[in-house]
């Protein structure tokens, strides 16, 4: 068995994310990235929710600051330009 690539979470963490979301968080399997702070920024997800519900994003962005920040990089239109550049250049696309 391997070991995932990330940290499990804390009793903390899960309550930053609930707090994060507004919400309980529901089925954190780790935190997959934090903030300087130390806060969780991302978190995963199991791909089942504890009733069977499919939830289909592993990684899950839960910071307010940078939930604002992708959402303004959505709004603008950044994501179709970046995904045409996964199109147009191969070395990128691997890499990524």
């Amino acid at each position: 068995m391997t070991t995932p690539p990330f940290d499990p979470p804390s009793p903390a963490d899960i309550d930053t994310v609930s707090r994060q979301l507004g919400r309980p968080a529901r089925n954190v399997i780790g935190i997959a990235a934090r903030c300087v702070c130390g806060a969780p920024t991302v978190v995963a997800t199991s791909p089942r929710l504890d009733d069977g519900t499919p939830f289909p994003t592993l990684y899950y962005l839960c910071h307010p600051a940078a939930t604002a920040a992708i959402s303004t990089l959505e709004a603008t239109g950044v994501m179709p330009e970046l995904a045409a550049q996964l199109d147009e250049d191969p070395a990128l696309a691997a890499a990524y």
